[in-house]
């Protein structure tokens, strides 16, 4: 299976209506987004919202927001940022890696490592010297994922999402590229 990886057209209806597909997808839903209060659990993404989304991105650091394909069909997105806000290390130089496998048929099936290899070296050809990532604790196959492709906890940011009646801790992990 061949992975191909070209930039997010934010002005592409076809674009927004696949990550809206995606994102409201039930049975991933609640693994990347944040979602602070029940209320905000319900949310529907609409194409509209990723539009809106695509005009407020950085300029001012290296950013990659890809659609990734297989065999020419797209599959999911895959998101690279270096010294983006959302860095909780606060130190220069660290990537945050995002991935959201959205078509069912293509996930477990060992393309998230591939895709992650991919953003992690854009990451470091970037300038990264280490990543940032947070998973979501009722997210246990990631959590899992993440460790052995040497990522190690580093903070547990206490009620951070909703999901399944409850709010859920967020845990950041880190992996540093150089030796």
């Amino acid at each position: 299976m061949k992975l191909t990886y070209r930039d997010v057209d934010w002005q592409d209806p076809g674009d927004c209506r696949l990550l809206a597909q995606w994102y409201n997808d039930p049975d991933i839903k609640y693994l990347y987004s944040l979602f602070p209060t029940k209320e905000s659990a319900s949310i529907e993404f609409t194409p509209k919202y990723f539009e809106r989304m695509g005009q407020s991105l950085p300029s001012n650091s290296p950013y990659h927001n890809v659609i990734v394909s297989a065999d020419e069909t797209p599959i999911g997105q895959a998101v690279m940022e270096i010294d983006t806000p959302k860095i909780l290390t606060k130190k220069a130089n660290t990537a945050w890696l995002a991935l959201v496998i959205g078509e069912p048929n293509y996930r477990q099936c060992g393309l998230g490592k591939l895709i992650l290899e991919y953003l992690e070296k854009s990451a470091e050809a970037s300038g990264a010297l280490q990543i940032e990532i947070g998973v979501f604790e009722h997210n246990e196959r990631a959590l899992h994922f993440f460790r052995q492709l040497g990522y190690e906890p580093f903070e547990r940011r206490q009620a951070r999402t909703w999901y399944r009646d409850r709010l859920w801790d967020e845990i950041r992990m880190l992996k540093n590229l150089s030796a």
